[in-house]
């Protein structure tokens, strides 16, 4: 029981720089080139996601739910979901239905995300 109660603990919060950052679980999805630009004006590339207004340009780390590291992603897009806009979801923007399929296959459809906020 302590295990599981000290596994959750660690999943649930993480320290960057000295400051305890907490994780989100969030629903993953992904999304394809449409032709569009992102909302932020940027040409779509692998190393962007999607999510509500409120993060638009702050950074994510993602995680998968047992904790393993995926990568950092810039928040540039916003979505149409109802999950995405109410903050429960990201889209990870992948070049192909191959790349999508990868990334389903490799993380499934949750993650964990840290939120960091970007300035300037």
């Amino acid at each position: 029981m302590i295990r599981a109660v000290m596994a959750a603990v660690y999943l649930s919060v993480v320290t960057i720089f000295g400051e305890p950052m907490e994780m989100e679980t969030m629903r993953c999805t992904c999304y394809l080139p449409t032709g569009h630009r992102t909302a932020d004006g940027t040409e779509p590339y692998e190393g962007i996601i999607a999510s509500n207004r409120d993060h638009l340009g702050d950074m994510a780390l993602l995680y998968t739910m047992d904790g393993e590291y995926i990568g950092m992603y810039e928040c540039r897009d916003i979505g149409g979901g109802r999950m995405l806009r109410n903050g429960t979801a990201i889209d990870v923007y992948r070049d192909n239905m191959d790349r999508a399929w990868e990334w389903i296959h490799t993380y499934g459809d949750y993650v964990r995300v840290i939120w960091i906020e970007a300035e300037g």
